[in-house]
């Protein structure tokens, strides 16, 4: 063991000399990562246990028809889901929506109490930001409730006057028992089945994994350099095992691997606000994700003649393998390309974080016993191929 600390120790000096570990390790995955966000994730930001939209109105309207809408969105407002813009008029309403200082403005317009009484059509106005798609349809949801609603109070007057069954004096109290019945749909906190890794985190932790693969591959690659150079006859002419020299150089992956995790994972919660979850989960799938990477990588490495072919290999399965795990493009979950995906140690990294998100470590348990399964695996049969390669 102590040939194999001396081995890594040498290639972790050459690698720290070589800047390069710290721009594809750390800057790379980070700078792709905060541009991925700001692209894809800005719909998803501000994650909690609600979701609170950003919603104005305008009540130019005024009369009863308006103040009971005004009640529903104070409803909203007291339950978290809304908050709410009281906007002057259509204008007002307008300039908010196209500046983005609201999602959605929903303008009631003037005379609409009195055509709803009358029985008369009357629209509802939905202004949205370009920006803010889902907010906007929320929005016209709420709307289409409402009116709904009023067309049921409507309704229910129209056909008690119709048969008789109430006189006309009594019109608007029923017109106002109908609009208090239940609503058919309601806005509430429901609880998910899975757990999701929220924007910021899923694309460092995809992306360093990516950037992971290109790390790993160093130890073969300058394993394969010594050998076309000549140093590395003269280091297995030394008394020390042939495996030792292909583990203290993927130790030294190993190590640079870790760190890089380590460092992007606390400079993304200072710097992003992205939520990882529990430490010691976090720090177990750090780990497993490292050792599988950096054993698939000395597998696919040691079949090439060159360190030419072994960086081209790498390449090839490292684009691959995170294409299948959804860390360019992710996708949903439950398809064919959501069972392909378990053929990847990235997706099991990402899935692990993700059952972490708001649980307790043992929930990374399964995809860290996964990622240990791929190491032993690949790292094994990767030895023997490795060690074969070795000769001079």
């Amino acid at each position: 063991m102590h040939a194999v600390w001396l081995i890594a120790k040498n290639d972790l000096a050459l690698r720290i000399r070589d800047r390069s570990v710290f721009i594809i390790g750390i800057i790379a995955p980070l700078a792709l990562a905060f541009i991925f966000n700001l692209i894809f994730g800005g719909g998803i930001s501000d994650v909690g246990d609600t979701i609170t939209l950003h919603v104005g109105v305008a009540n130019v309207d005024g009369g009863p028809v308006g103040e009971a809408f005004e009640e529903v969105m104070d409803s909203l407002v007291a339950d978290g889901f809304i908050e709410l813009t009281v906007l002057d008029g259509r204008a007002a309403a307008q300039a908010a929506a196209d500046d983005g200082s609201i999602g959605a403005a929903i303008v009631l317009p003037i005379g609409m109490s009195d055509a709803v009484i009358a029985g008369q059509d009357a629209n509802i106005e939905v202004i949205g930001n370009v920006d803010a798609p889902t907010t906007t349809q929320i929005a016209a949801s709420i709307a289409e409730q409402f009116a709904l609603g009023a067309r049921t109070a409507n309704l229910s007057v129209a056909t008690a006057l119709a048969t008789g069954v109430v006189a006309p004096q009594d019109a608007f109290a029923l017109a106002a028992e109908a609009s208090a019945a239940p609503p058919i749909v309601t806005i509430g906190t429901v609880k998910a089945a899975t757990r999701q890794l929220e924007a910021s985190a899923f694309f460092v932790a995809g992306l360093s994994v990516f950037f992971m693969f290109f790390i790993a591959g160093m130890s073969i690659t300058s394993m394969l350099e010594e050998r076309r150079e000549g140093t590395l006859s003269r280091l297995l002419a030394a008394p020390i095992a042939r495996w030792s020299v292909i583990a203290g150089k993927s130790l030294a992956s190993v190590i640079i691997g870790i760190v890089s995790l380590t460092v992007l994972v606390i400079v993304s919660s200072l710097i992003m606000g992205a939520e990882w979850g529990n430490p010691f989960g976090v720090g177990l799938l750090v780990l497993g994700a490292v050792l599988a990477v950096v054993a698939i990588m000395t597998l696919v490495g040691a079949f090439a003649k060159t360190p030419e072919q072994a960086a081209n290999l790498q390449a090839i399965v490292a684009v691959t393998l995170s294409m299948l795990s959804g860390t360019f493009v992710p996708f949903a979950p439950g398809g064919l390309l959501s069972r392909i995906s378990l053929l990847a140690p990235n997706s099991w990294f990402l899935r692990g974080l993700g059952d972490l998100a708001g649980g307790v470590a043992a929930d990374a348990l399964p995809a860290f016993g996964v990622l240990m399964a791929f190491a032993v695996a690949f790292g094994s049969v990767g030895l023997v191929v490795a060690g074969k390669a070795m000769q001079p």
